[in-house]
């Protein structure tokens, strides 16, 4: 049968159609994927360049200035991958004793603990002389812990949490797995300070590993491929480097200049304009022919890890978000306690109960305008009535309460639309058999309706769990764990907004989103199994 010019068109048009709605389905589908993988990718892993007035090249043995070999140990649950000299005399010498963490250097919020030798002779003075003398003291700080022997800083180091220490290079044999040894970048570039000068109103600024690279394998002809001027570098090895480690590190194409004594390294590189030189930090004489250059590295690894899930918070980017989760979830229980027992009761009562009549038209056009309000409103009234009229302060219940506002309307609209579609002829048949009205409220309707009203509690949940601005204003941002109802607290989503709002750490950011997302995502999976197990009791 041939079918008609008009029926083909007819057929033309609907997969148009068709092609447009599935088009604008999978852009919308694409998007939310591409947002959802970003703030997963960048939660689970981090990739950060950073700059450094070291390189990247870091070797355990440290030779001081007059040749003595030190190795520096740590605790062994402290999670650092390397040191820099100067990080090393900050955690000898920082003056607040409370201050004194690692955190800045591996994310924990653990009191750091230098120990010292009690002699002022030979190997300890070489060290003492090296980590004091930046920082213009005489002694160590009040309170380092003293030690008589190798053997002894070990097994100090060991026992005690968050403990720093140092031994001669020649004790490594006496080490055990109670402690770790702290791999050191020493190393820092210089260059002629003439290649530095502002010309055409640019002047180079940093080198990154790369670009380093490229300049001790002869790549770079002029440094202008890397926006310097236009000065051909010259690769210049101080003396008292490791070279056979920078030799390495370069590659087989190393080439520079090597010199015997750190006199002629630094004459090479006050007289040569495109001098650029490595040369360690214990070494480094100050002048106004070279300066220092700041190194780029490129830092990676896992931004979401075990430890950031369970230790306790600390201020600042350290610590973990253990305590976050769990007043996260309490907050969840708690607020749902409220909120879903007296949103389903009142939907209830519009549905079944109430007169339909202009008064019950009013509420709903009222549930449904606070729906729509801000939620900054909501925390602005949560702030003036729970906190100061009923002077409930800054806490837990003021922002429990507050939040169980916010989205009661939510709950009270979604469940009042699923009782709506329950069908009128169950509500009969169930009266017909002699039920009462609230019997077949409770054993017919409700369960009927519970796919929608679950669906409800889901965006409740969803709302509850990405709330800020209302918590601003009513639970505070203590790092405590919640210990009662007027406790200040601090959940996933305030902590996330500080953290970018204060520009403290983007990676801490993004994990923190990404545990939030999961636990939604996670409840999200929960409810729908929950809904589905209710269909297959119901088609029982």
């Amino acid at each position: 049968m041939e079918i008609s010019a008009n029926t083909k068109k007819i057929h033309r048009n609907e997969n148009i159609a068709r092609g447009v709605i599935w088009g604008f389905a999978g852009l919308t589908i694409l998007i939310l994927a591409w947002i959802l993988g970003f703030i997963l990718i960048r939660g689970f892993y981090s990739n950060n360049m950073v700059g450094y007035k070291f390189a990247d090249i870091s070797e355990e043995v440290l030779t001081l200035e007059d040749g003595t070999e030190v190795i520096f140990i740590a605790h062994d649950k402290i999670r650092v991958d390397d040191m820099t000299p100067d990080g090393l005399q900050e955690l000898y010498t920082n003056v607040i004793r409370e201050l004194n963490k690692w955190s800045e250097y591996t994310g924990q919020a653990v009191l750091c603990q230098p120990i010292a030798y009690k002699s002022d002779e030979g190997f300890n003075e070489s060290v003492k002389h090296f980590l004091l003398e930046e920082k213009d003291l005489d002694d160590w700080k009040s309170y380092t812990r003293y030690v008589s022997s190798s053997e002894e800083m070990i097994d100090m180091v060991g026992a005690t949490k968050g403990a720093l220490g140092f031994i001669p290079a020649s004790d490594r044999d006496l080490l055990n797995k109670d402690v770790v040894v702290i791999p050191l970048r020493s190393v820092q570039v210089l260059m002629n300070a003439r290649a530095l000068k502002v010309e055409n109103n640019k002047s180079f600024q940093e080198y990154t590993e790369k670009t380093l690279r490229e300049v001790f394998t002869g790549k770079v002809v002029s440094m202008t491929s890397i926006g310097g001027l236009s000065i051909a570098p010259k690769a210049a090895l101080a003396p008292n480097v490791n070279g056979e480690l920078i030799k390495e590190w370069f590659g087989a194409d190393f080439s520079a200049e090597t010199f015997v004594s750190m006199e002629d390294f630094y004459t090479f590189m006050e007289r040569n304009p495109g001098a650029v030189g490595l040369v360690d930090y214990t070494g480094l004489v100050h002048s106004d022919d070279f300066e220092s250059v700041t190194v780029q590295r490129k830092e990676t690894g896992l931004n979401l890890d075990l430890w950031f899930l369970i230790e306790k918070p600390a201020e600042g980017d350290a610590g973990g978000i253990s305590y976050f989760i769990i007043n996260t979830l309490l907050m969840i229980i708690m607020t749902l306690l409220f909120s879903a027992p007296i949103g389903i009761l009142a939907a209830v009562y519009l549905v079944e109960y109430a007169k339909q009549g202009p008064l019950v038209q009013i509420l709903r056009m009222g549930t449904e305008t606070l729906a729509g309000i801000p939620s900054i409103v909501f925390g602005l009234f949560g702030r003036i009535f729970f906190v100061n009229i009923l002077g409930m302060g800054i806490g837990f219940i003021s922002s429990t309460l507050t939040v169980t506002l916010m989205i009661l309307p939510t709950l009270v609209r979604t469940s009042e639309e699923a009782l709506k579609s329950v069908p009128p002829i169950l509500r009969e048949g169930s009266m017909g058999l002699g039920a009462t009205k609230w019997q077949t409220i409770f054993r017919v309707v409700l369960p009927a309706a519970s796919q929608g009203i679950l669906t409800g509690v889901i965006l409740a949940v969803g709302r509850v769990a990405g709330e800020t601005a209302v918590l601003l204003y009513t639970l505070g941002s203590s790092y405590d764990l919640v210990r009662n109802l007027h406790s200040p607290a601090r959940v996933l989503s305030l902590h996330l907004y500080l953290l970018f709002s204060e520009a403290i750490s983007f990676d801490r950011a993004f994990a923190t989103g990404t545990v939030l997302v999961l636990i939604v995502l996670i409840t999200n999976l929960l409810t729908r199994r929950l809904i589905k197990k209710n269909k297959q009791m119901g088609g029982r």
